[in-house]
């Protein structure tokens, strides 16, 4: 049996998007590379007088379209963290992995108690980071654990746990 317990912080809502903002950044680059390319067009074949403002506004505005992407989607993220009530450093988890099933227990005081037990197939995909676990229970909705808040068994263990029952849909860093 391995186990993890933990709080339910703003601290793993950043983990998983930075770890998503890495998955689409090469979208991003593409943006900005564009926006480059569309200014230093305006500069080289300027048509009017327009064009090198256009030109200069282009290249800037490449220059600066992944880290506002990035800066704003960590915006997005607090105000969302904001308004769950449940992520809190007040929020406890507890996984629980053995042989058949995982079990999810959350608690928040008298204002939150949820007991999840599943089997294996309801991990869609996981994934091992240097710190962190995430188990993706669809594309979009995701339970992730700090490497750091094992309290029972070893890493080694989940990794053979999660291999044999997860397969190739498990990918280790």
């Amino acid at each position: 049996m391995v186990e993890f317990r933990s709080k339910l912080d703003s601290n793993k809502s950043h983990a998983l998007l930075k770890r998503t903002f890495k998955k689409l950044l090469w979208l991003c680059l593409v943006m900005s590379a564009l926006l480059l390319l569309i200014g230093v067009v305006a500069l080289v074949a300027p048509e009017d007088g327009a064009d090198l403002a256009v030109g200069i506004s282009m290249i800037v505005l490449g220059v600066a379209f992944t880290p506002i992407t990035y800066f704003l989607a960590l915006f997005i993220q607090s105000r969302n963290d904001k308004t769950a009530i449940f992520i809190s450093p007040e929020t406890e988890e507890v996984y629980t992995f053995d042989e058949r099933s995982i079990t999810v227990v959350q608690t928040r005081g008298e204002l939150l108690s949820s007991t999840l037990r599943a089997q294996y197939a309801y991990i869609y995909r996981a994934y091992e980071d240097k710190n962190y676990y995430y188990l993706y229970i669809s594309r979009i909705q995701v339970h992730v654990i700090d490497k750091a808040s094992l309290t029972q068994g070893t890493l080694g263990e989940l990794n053979a746990l999660l291999s044999a029952n997860l397969g190739n849909r498990f990918k280790m860093k």
